[in-house]
């Protein structure tokens, strides 16, 4: 095939994975990288020069010419002076320099022109980034009117530069305002390599330590399974091997401080043991900020800022939609549903925020890359070790997948990183999903350069790592992956089998048909509460049932016998069926929801109106009841009614529902209070094991007499 090397620059090509050279100190064998200067622009080039007992040998990479490892010909190294050419090339080219340590420069011939050219010992990712990044911009706006997907901002990192940054589409559609580089998006759980990041700051402190049990440093620590509880260790909280699935639902929209959310670590019920499979969980990188900020006294917010925002001057930078929304540069949040965007409003996730609440521009992202990719260091300041940083970017979990082709093989998961082979290349990356927004941070280590993609498109939205993926490919010299195509190409046909599904679906699949609830509708209004999912509120308005949970409501229809089943009012809630459940005394006790998908439904116990813990309410119940020739007492101490029984032990009566209380450490045991139609209390009856039984309130007078006789 012939190629001209003077053609316009559009891809390049990076020679990688090069055989190790073993090489004299002042040898010419190795990897170089630089540029012939042709006029209007640089052209970017790598040479591999290898020397064995044959002689001189090497090859060349021209991005532009998306031309890889051209073996080179006439390969001579003479002291100082270095000379190879390209055979079998139109115009025959040839490069003639001299070599001065890590540098080589001289001049570039081909077809009886000559042009300078210089070549550094090493990569030079920068220019070649640069070059692979033109003519990039087209396929980028073309993805987003493909994928619907209002705006994205994208920046490049190579050789401790900032090469490229630029935004894309609308940060606000409804204000037509444009994406830019400084565009603040919600960056999700990419923040979770900045919670890493913290906790690795304190082990170079010698505060922490990886594999430390957790519980030594936090002797309220608790976790479902005891085992657990006391081995879980510092590493295990950042590479999802608690044994925990997910259980987002704890957390999500919840009005709950991260300690509370911390608290109910010990009612989560676990999937797996302990470290015996890769689980996503962010209630454990929520521990993990909390657990800095007990061994700190400084929140995990402050702990980000100042070790590593302001030293990155990640000025705008913060760690909460409510203070991002404020900026004057900002992306609305949208969702996407069958290529159309809509507006969302913002979720605030800040008790959570060590797991995927920080906000950030593209811009000064590229800080953050830059820091990563230099060990540690940025700017002659050393902000972690790099050992400790390394140790983030290393596999200590297996992600069990099954590759879907060559391309991507997942290796495993770091701390607050994923690590895969891409195309034969190391790569460290991490995705970030919250409402509104999908985000992509990629680096690349051992190539020195990195991607960082934000969009403010949430639902079926890939674009950022194809575009990362895409990206990645140009700089480092590989032919197109085809990422935008197959992802395009996925997504049409999850639209299609979604609304096959939808038009195939039976009516009512599962639901017994002429069901009817066994209560009246007021009967299943009331708060349920599970320690570890808080508070679940069903109440009767219009001669419905509605539901509402950590600020997501949906009305409820009957399904049938006692399953109600949300209506569409809330995506989030959208089909979830709810199951009530009675006591052998036919009163609702208890609602039944699945909130963990991989778990049974989670049980929530119906709580006592509010009315049965006010003293005022519950005065109206202290009084003297007759059965029969026995005398029954109740009194109100502060708030907590108490009943005797002459001849009997004094019982705490705990409320249960209506005017009814249990007996405390009475199984099958229950008080209720009967009211005439003025609310006067009547009557007290005992429903237990062996039988109803009723006491009549006695007046004043009648008590008063008796006592007298």
């Amino acid at each position: 095939m012939k190629r001209s090397v003077l053609c316009v620059v559009l891809l390049l090509v990076v020679a990688f994975g090069q055989p190790t050279v073993a090489q004299e100190e002042d040898s010419a064998a190795g990897h170089w990288s630089g540029e012939i200067e042709i006029p209007g622009s640089a052209l970017a080039i790598d040479v591999d020069l290898l020397e064995d007992t044959a002689g001189w040998s090497g090859d060349i990479s021209i991005p532009a010419q998306q031309l890889s490892d051209y073996v080179l010909a006439d390969v001579a190294v003479d002291g100082a002076d270095v000379s190879f050419r390209m055979p079998d090339v139109p115009g025959d080219p040839t490069f003639t320099g001299k070599r001065d340590g890590d540098t080589i420069t001289g001049d570039f011939a081909q077809g009886g022109q000559t042009f300078p050219f210089t070549l550094t010992r090493g990569e030079n990712r920068a220019a070649i980034a640069r070059a692979a990044l033109e003519g990039i911009d087209p396929i980028i706006e073309q993805a987003l009117a493909d994928f619907g997907i209002p705006g994205l901002a994208v920046a490049v990192v190579a050789n401790d530069q900032l090469v490229f940054a630029k935004g894309y589409g609308k940060r606000d559609v409804e204000n037509d305002l444009a994406a830019t580089p400084e565009t603040l998006f919600a960056i999700g759980s990419t923040s979770k390599a900045f919670t890493a990041f913290i906790l690795g700051t304190l082990v170079d402190e010698g505060r922490l330590d990886w594999d430390t049990p957790v519980i030594e440093y936090l002797p309220d620590f608790r976790m479902f399974d005891e085992y657990a509880t006391q081995h879980l260790k510092v590493r295990d909280l950042l590479i999802h091997s608690s044994g925990l699935p997910r259980h987002d639902l704890s957390w999500y929209g919840a009005d709950a401080t991260r300690e509370e959310l911390y608290q109910r670590l010990a009612y989560l019920e676990p999937t797996r043991d302990l470290g015996e499979e890769f689980q996503y969980q962010n209630l454990m990188f929520m521990t993990a900020g909390y657990l800095a900020e007990r061994i700190t006294g400084s929140s995990w917010e402050e702990l980000v800022r100042t070790r590593v925002f302001d030293p990155l001057e990640m000025s705008r930078t913060n760690f909460s939609v409510e203070t991002s929304k404020n900026d004057a540069d900002h992306a609305e949040p949208y969702n996407v549903d069958k290529r159309e965007a809509t507006h969302i409003p913002f979720r605030n996730i800040d008790a959570v925020g060590p797991a995927g609440s920080i906000n950030s521009s593209v811009g000064e992202m590229s800080q953050w890359l830059r820091l990563q990719l230099g060990g540690g260091e940025l700017d002659g300041e050393r902000l972690i070790e790099q050992a400790t940083l390394r140790q983030m970017h290393t596999p200590h979990m297996a992600i069990s997948a099954y590759p879907s082709s060559q391309r991507v093989l997942t290796l495993g998961y770091g701390m607050g990183w994923s690590i895969e082979s891409h195309r034969g290349h190391f790569l460290v990356q991490h995705g970030g999903g919250i409402d509104g927004f999908i985000s992509w941070v990629a680096l690349l280590p051992l190539e020195d350069f990195g991607v960082v993609v934000y969009t403010n498109g949430a639902g079926m939205n890939p674009l950022p790592t194809a575009v990362a993926r895409t990206v990645i490919d140009r700089v480092l010299g590989l032919d197109d992956g085809g990422y935008l195509e197959r992802s395009l190409a996925a997504v049409t046909t999850a639209e299609e089998t979604a609304a096959e599904a939808e038009a195939e679906a039976e009516e009512g699949a599962g639901r017994v048909a002429d069901t009817a609830p066994s209560h009246p509708l007021e009967d299943y209004a009331g708060k349920y509460a599970h320690p570890g999912y808080s508070q679940v509120a069903i109440t009767l308005e219009d001669e419905r049932l509605h539901v509402e949970y950590n600020g997501m409501t949906a009305s409820l229809s009957h399904w049938h016998y006692d399953v109600f089943e949300a209506d569409e009012d809330d995506a989030q809630l959208d089909g979830t069926k709810a199951q009530f459940r009675m006591d052998g005394t036919g009163a609702i006790t208890e609602l039944l929801v699945v909130m963990e998908p991989s778990l049974p439904p989670i049980p929530f116990t119906r709580l006592a109106e509010d009315r049965l813990s006010d003293p005022e309410f519950l005065e109206r119940f202290a009084g003297v009841y007759k059965m029969a020739s026995q005398v029954i007492t109740v009194e109100l101490r502060d708030a907590t009614l108490f009943g005797t029984v002459t001849g009997q032990p004094t019982f705490e009566l705990a409320p249960k529902g209506g005017t009814t209380f249990t007996i405390l450490g009475a199984e099958g045991f229950s008080v209720e209070f009967l009211m005439d139609d003025a609310g006067a209390v009547t009557t007290v009856r005992f429903t237990q094991p062996n039988g109803v039984f009723d006491g009549h309130r006695q007046s004043d007078e009648t008590v008063d007499a008796e006592t007298v006789s």
